[in-house]
């Protein structure tokens, strides 16, 4: 059987690699005692995948995941059994049986929500901050981004869905964002943050949390 879940990841375990949150999970199902189901060939791993890997520093309260299992157990006590060994920070919030859907979790992807905080090296006013966002909105944000083929400048712009600021005060932002996020990519944050820092002529470190992830169900029916 197929189950997919979501999960969130806190503040305990934002400094976590993808790779190992992996790990992290297939040790939980191990610990829980579940039927997993493994891949063929000569070196197996548990049929396990998320739907995009969260950045590390980032935290969110809707990641997803799918796992196969060779027996049919109830959804709900999938939830429970990993959740009782799961480490404190991370736990899976639902789980269903997805029946005979095949589609993968990643081509179901339609755009993601963030909260933002940017915590400027100097005193920025809300009205810089309000002006730079519609400046960046009215028109191209080109960026220089690593690609296979090196450093190119390339526009972010057709990504970024709304961007608006919530509170500034004290130096620092905060932002919701909406981006897009698709199987071929999604709005790179950090690059949209150093847009808005060269805007206001202010370096910012900031801290992001992934409030939820659209996923278009009608995709896997």
């Amino acid at each position: 059987m197929r189950i997919i879940a979501s999960f969130y990841k806190h503040d305990e375990v934002r400094f976590v690699s993808h790779l190992d949150m992996q790990r992290l999970f297939q040790r939980a199902f191990r610990r829980a005692g579940l039927p997993l189901s493994y891949s063929k060939g000569f070196n197996p791993h548990p049929l396990l995948s998320f739907a995009t890997a969260l950045s590390v520093g980032y935290t969110s309260e809707c990641e997803y995941f799918d796992v196969f299992l060779d027996e049919k157990i109830d959804a709900d006590e999938f939830r429970s059994r990993v959740n009782a060994v799961l480490p404190e920070g991370v736990a899976v919030t639902k789980a269903v049986d997805a029946g005979e859907m095949k589609t993968s979790l990643t081509t179901l992807m339609r755009s993601a929500d963030y909260f933002a905080r940017l915590d400027f090296d100097r005193e920025v006013t809300s009205d810089e901050l309000e002006n730079a966002l519609a400046s960046l909105l009215t028109g191209e944000i080109i960026v220089e981004k690593k690609t296979k083929g090196g450093m190119k400048d390339v526009d972010i712009r057709p990504l970024l869905i709304s961007v608006n600021l919530i509170d500034c005060s004290e130096g620092s932002a905060i932002l919701y964002i909406k981006g897009k996020l698709t199987a071929e990519g999604g709005l790179p944050l950090e690059l949209l943050f150093g847009a808005i820092s060269e805007k206001v002529s202010a370096s910012a470190v900031s801290t992001v949390n992934r409030r939820t992830i659209e996923m278009d169900w009608s995709e896997g029916k």
